[in-house]
């Protein structure tokens, strides 16, 4: 009964709510939505994760053209001058953010934003980049196209053999790699040894992700820069200190690498668990001035560590996901404000 509400009714019943009477309700001005990347046809290398999920380019547009309708584009440095105090922001804005670092940044998002005049945030995780490996989700995806053209019942047992014995459960081959944590990533490479599924190939043929030059020319275009770790973990699954070292080095190595100040970050995934003590050293030395999240519309203990929502949601258009957003920010609130 609360998924068909949280997924189906709820925002169904919420876009026919004025979006002026939910704003006045919620007090929220700055929408913070989140793509990975946008095609219309999904790539062999994120279609195993879970199909649907990427955005056509027509469904693309139309979201451009419900927030254009409704809200006032900003930037990251509006968003930042924001954040430290600086300056306010329109009244009902909007700031693009786009994870991961895929090629169709490149081929297809940036050039509908510079047409549009749209500013947007890309989020680059760094080794990655210029295509030098994959992200192990990525290889997750790769691996089970691999097993569903495998006519072979010797080597889907070997694969099954191999997880288990790595401690990987599930209830069918699909859910068992889907299920591979980022500690246990190394099994990844067995397996495709397995299926002879060659990642190193498959990058360099692909180009799945941008290159150094592209994201020069992104800059060049006026688009905005940030980190998205060095290789996309969970961070609920590292220490402190690793979180702090993924954050840093991320920011540090684009600020490097292209000669500027890197002064956002994404987190790979969510900030679940993540504490205030990180968030504190984090921003400690002053370089970093924005962090997000994924946690939907709700206002992050630390101040400066802004919340998104997706915006892959299949078919659903725009009206409806940012309804279901101020729907699931309702019913959050509604939840805390229980004795």
């Amino acid at each position: 009964m609360y998924r068909a509400l949280k997924n189906k009714w709820g925002p169904a019943i919420c876009s026919w709510v004025p979006l002026d009477l939910w704003h006045r309700l919620l007090h929220v001005e700055l929408l913070l939505p989140y793509y990975h990347l946008i095609s219309d046809q999904e790539p062999e290398h994120v279609s195993g994760l879970c199909e649907g999920k990427v955005r056509s380019v027509q469904r693309f547009k139309a979201d451009l053209e419900f927030f254009l309708k409704h809200y006032t584009p900003v930037s990251l440095h509006d968003v930042i001058s924001y954040v430290d105090g600086i300056s306010q922001l329109p009244k009902r804005s909007f700031l693009l953010t786009f994870d991961d670092g895929f090629r169709e940044i490149y081929d297809v998002i940036a050039p509908i934003l510079h047409a549009w005049g749209v500013p947007a945030v890309f989020f680059l995780t760094t080794s990655v980049l210029d295509n030098r490996e994959l992200i192990y989700t990525q290889k997750i995806s790769l691996l089970v196209r691999a097993c569903l053209r495998c006519d072979s019942p010797s080597k889907v047992h070997e694969v099954l053999q191999l997880l288990t014995q790595a401690g990987v459960n599930g209830l069918d081959l699909p859910s068992r790699l889907r299920s591979v944590t980022y500690r246990q990533r190394h099994v990844l490479d067995e397996v495709a040894a397995l299926l002879e599924c060659d990642f190193v190939a498959y990058a360099a043929s692909k180009q799945p992700y941008l290159t150094s030059g592209q994201v020069k020319e992104l800059m060049v275009k006026g688009f905005a820069i940030g980190a998205h770790s060095v290789d996309h973990p969970f961070y609920s699954e590292l220490n402190l200190e690793e979180q702090l070292w993924q954050t840093l080095e991320s920011v540090s190595w684009l600020s490097s690498r292209f000669q500027f100040e890197c002064q956002a970050f994404a987190f790979p995934f969510n900030d679940t668990d993540v504490s205030l003590e990180f968030f504190q050293r984090a921003f400690a030395n002053g370089h970093i001035k924005v962090s997000f999240g994924t946690g939907g519309m709700y206002r992050h203990i630390f101040p400066k560590n802004l919340m998104r929502y997706t915006m892959e949601d299949g078919d659903r258009d725009a009206a409806e996901i940012v309804a279901r957003e101020f729907f699931m920010t309702c019913m959050r609130r509604a939840q805390w404000a229980r004795p």
